[in-house]
């Protein structure tokens, strides 16, 4: 039989047929890479299912109440309401949180971290040797391209991110948002630590200055990298932000129609509209999520 890859979330999960549960466990005991990796999963999935916290049961509706007090013709007993402490109810959600970011560093993989930085970490040391106006324009032709393309690459709606939905209890949207705060927050913060390292030893470079210059690309450029990764696929994101990279290296020339440069400018250098209406068309993505995952990931075939 082939290696049964996809099939092994939800072997670990224990959704798949009796038949095909047994199949695979007969392929595991003789494939000491696909038990590895059955092993990732059941460990990912034990991990979340430990971080989530119990729900209690609710209360029964009110007309279970009364249907229970017309048969067993009892009064019926009042539910006794005991609200939680203040603690649990707080530490609950913050440690569910940070587990999930957690576990998206090692899911996400390492290439894309180290990649990131070393773009990041380079451009800041070309843009460290430019005069004060060309650093701040050479920042902001780097650090945004690095963020929406990391975006890209982690917000699919292919591969690792379906596999986890469909081993733990995890929503599609929880999932999405907790990717994409990771990478922009790693992203903001390397180009946060490469701005304040141009401008310190320099002393002719202002730091607020030269962050807005870099991260007002970055918030549009990412969701609409966001926004193709997450309802088509992530390569199309990546290519529309490399393509919109590459036309505004051409903006300076004659060979870009006037148009075409005002709306590159307004993207490189966006006002607050556009910086609010790239937040909402992130936050309806979120929401639309579990709708984008229509493809079905089918166990492999068993022979």
């Amino acid at each position: 039989m082939t290696h049964p890859v996809d099939a092994l979330p939800a072997y670990t999960a224990g959704t798949l047929s009796p038949p095909m549960a047994a199949d695979i466990a007969d392929h595991l005991r003789g494939c000491a890479s696909c038990r590895a990796d059955a092993a990732s999963w059941s460990a990912l999935a034990t991990g979340i299912r430990a971080a989530t916290p119990t729900l209690a049961a609710m209360d029964p509706p009110p007309f279970a109440a009364v249907r229970a007090r017309l048969v067993a013709s009892a009064p019926p007993v009042a539910p006794a309401y005991r609200p939680a402490a203040a603690a649990g109810r707080w530490s609950a959600p913050v440690r569910v949180a940070w587990g999930l970011l957690t576990r998206q560093v090692r899911l996400v993989g390492w290439r894309v971290w180290a990649v990131a930085i070393m773009v990041i970490g380079g451009g800041a040391a070309f843009a460290g040797s430019a005069p004060p106006g060309r650093a701040g324009e050479l920042l902001s032709l780097v650090i945004p391209l690095v963020a929406a393309v990391s975006v890209a690459a982690a917000c699919g709606a292919d591969g690792e991110a379906v596999e986890l939905v469909r081993s733990t209890p995890t929503s599609t949207r929880v999932l999405v948002l907790a990717r994409l705060t990771l990478v922009l927050a790693v992203t903001v913060g390397v180009g946060a630590l490469a701005s304040t390292a141009m401008a310190w030893p320099r002393g002719d470079l202002l730091l607020a200055e030269l962050f807005l210059t870099w991260f007002g690309p970055l918030v549009p450029l990412s969701a609409l990298s966001f926004t193709l990764a997450v309802l088509w696929r992530p390569e199309a994101g990546a290519a529309v932000v490399l393509g919109c990279w590459i036309l505004r290296l051409l903006a300076p020339t004659a060979l870009l129609d006037r148009g075409l440069s005002t709306v590159l400018d307004a993207v490189w250098r966006p006002g607050v509209p556009m910086v609010v209406g790239a937040v909402a068309l992130t936050l309806v993505v979120v929401g639309l999520a579990p709708l984008a995952n229509r493809r079905v990931v089918r166990p492999a075939a068993l022979s």
